[in-house]
């Protein structure tokens, strides 16, 4: 009969179906992560907040919760990548879980050693869900004011204003707290 006519409804049926599928490409990673299929990467959530904070001196924001696997890393020299900061103006701790040695978190180089990158290593058995609290500032006096103001000072064996240290004279600094969510 209408040649015409079948092959524009044929069009008509194949539009709509990219547009389900981009419609679908959208809604189900916002569902997934609704539901807790999707985990938040700690590296990825804590640059974006340092990328962030690095221009907004004595600001703190926290990440959403971020799941850490068995031995997985926060590294300084890798946040800092792509940051006009370096990696020995990052100094870190693991917070309130530097209480509880289960938990299986440790703080490499953490002691204030300028000549030292700082990491945190997860080396637990199972997944674990946390917070990432970040803040800077634009010397090593006011960011350990700030520690202080907010916080963030938890621990009494591995200082978070020692492990500072690294960055004393080096202009702006940022500190990376884990907390228990």
């Amino acid at each position: 009969m209408n040649q015409e006519g079948q092959a524009y409804s044929t069009f008509k049926l194949l539009i709509a179906a990219i547009v389900a599928m981009a419609i679908l490409a959208i809604l189900i990673p916002i569902i997934m992560q609704v539901m807790g299929l999707i985990k938040a990467d700690p590296m990825n959530e804590t640059k974006s907040l340092l990328s962030d904070l690095v221009g907004s001196p004595g600001a703190v924001k926290r990440t959403k919760e971020v799941v850490f696997s068995p031995d997985s890393v926060l590294a300084a020299s890798a946040l800092a990548e792509r940051l006009p900061i370096s990696a020995d103006q990052i100094c870190m701790s693991t917070g309130k879980f530097e209480e509880d040695d289960e938990d299986g978190f440790e703080c490499l180089n953490c002691d204030g050693d300028p000549d030292k990158t700082q990491r945190i290593i997860y080396k637990g058995n199972g997944d674990i869900t946390a917070k990432i609290a970040v803040v800077c500032n634009v010397s090593n006096d006011e960011l350990a004011s700030d520690i202080g103001a907010y916080g963030l000072q938890y621990s009494t064996g591995n200082s978070l204003v020692a492990a500072c240290e690294v960055c004393a004279d080096k202009g702006k600094c940022c500190a990376i707290v884990l907390e228990r969510s």
